[in-house]
């Protein structure tokens, strides 16, 4: 796997297994970093999580799915008993941060005292701070921030990718944009198909890709050509099929020009959307209502039109209790995110939609 962007790592054997410090947080909003990593995560294997709150209790069981085998300890000499040999810190990342904050210097000097390398993934970088390096160099363990410095690359009008590219959107942030992109890409691989997975962000870093663009770590100017050269390359190594985690929403006051760059750089043949059916105002922003899901295909295919992207709608993953009467407006399906054959219905629709065994014939 490329590791992210700028972030020179120490190997990803090195660091597992790992546990993940939720603070009292499991199965709470705000920590999709820790469910992301338990649920979908492969970079690593999780070997606990340290949450004195739900001590005891099987992680899978907190976060409503089920058992999983996956332990909730009440503290981090417990995590080293389990076999943990690093702590994923920083499951809340949605700060603004330049230096770390005292509550999070507090617990990754913690995990260093207990001998574990620390795992950071806020904007916040533990190497920046020049006590932690020394406590981490005196107890021989690594600090490791998983959100690197950016690429410095401009779009080209010149390239061309020979793959199948989907784009996966949204309607907020946390609606199953992540989740959705690596399901239909294991679900690609299981039929034998040359898929890879391009992470945009620091939580699908963590879970395991084959290339990384951190859009939130590039310079505005650099984003567009980021990802479409991320692209391009993973097209050029021979895969047929490149899935494109995306970011926020289009109609995001705080998070959209992401969303609009990530449009513009993978310039995808097909998008999936994904929604959240309670949502009614936006996640960690609660004075910002969610537009109607018409409202943002609307806006994606407006954008798509104007500068010549060729983006088709083939499908909706969503979950909540409200029902998704908005999706009958569209002759493609409609699954439940955690489905079991929703991925497999929405590659299904991905491959025809975009005529791609005509166009990858073997």
């Amino acid at each position: 796997m490329e590791a992210p962007t700028g972030n020179m790592e120490p190997a990803s054997s090195a660091l597992d297994p790992v546990a993940v410090w939720t603070d009292g947080r499991l199965g709470l909003p705000g920590t999709k970093t820790a469910s992301g990593l338990i649920l979908t995560g492969t970079r690593w294997r999780v070997a606990c999580v340290v949450d004195a709150r739900h001590a005891g209790a099987d992680a899978g069981v907190v976060l409503g799915v089920g058992p999983l085998g996956v332990p909730v300890v009440p503290d981090l000499a417990a995590a080293s008993r389990a076999g943990a040999r690093s702590v994923v810190i920083g499951v809340n990342s949605m700060d603004a941060h330049t230096v770390v904050p005292a509550r999070l210097k507090a617990v990754a000097v913690d995990v260093v005292r207990h001998g574990l390398n620390v795992i950071c993934s806020t904007h916040a970088r533990l190497n920046d701070d020049t006590d932690l390096v020394g406590l981490a160099t005196a107890a021989g363990v690594e600090l490791v921030d998983v959100r690197g410095d950016g690429p410095r690359e401009t779009l080209s009008t010149d390239l061309s990718v020979d793959a199948t590219v989907l784009l996966t959107t949204g309607t907020d942030c946390a609606v199953g944009k992540m989740t959705t992109a690596l399901a239909v890409h294991r679900e690609a691989l299981s039929r034998g198909m040359r898929s890879a997975f391009l992470a945009t962000g620091q939580i699908a870093a963590m879970c395991g890709a084959d290339a990384v663009v951190q859009v939130d770590r590039i310079f505005a100017d650099f984003i567009t050509g980021a990802v479409q050269r991320a692209v391009h390359r993973l097209a050029g190594a021979g895969h047929e099929l490149v899935v494109v985690e995306g970011q926020a929403a289009t109609l995001h006051r705080v998070y959209g020009g992401n969303s609009v760059n990530l449009l513009y750089g993978a310039a995808p043949d097909a998008i999936i959307m994904c929604h959240d059916t309670d949502r009614q105002v936006r996640a960690m922003f609660p004075g910002l209502p969610v537009p109607p899901v018409t409202d943002e295909l609307q806006t994606i295919a407006d954008l798509c039109r104007r500068v010549g992207v060729a983006a088709t709608l083939a499908g909706f993953s969503v979950f909540g209790g409200t029902p998704f009467h908005e999706g009958d407006r569209y002759p493609v399906p409609v699954v439940d995110t955690r489905a079991p054959d929703a991925a497999a219905i929405l590659l299904d629709s991905v491959l025809r939609l975009t005529r791609h065994a005509e166009r990858y014939r073997r």
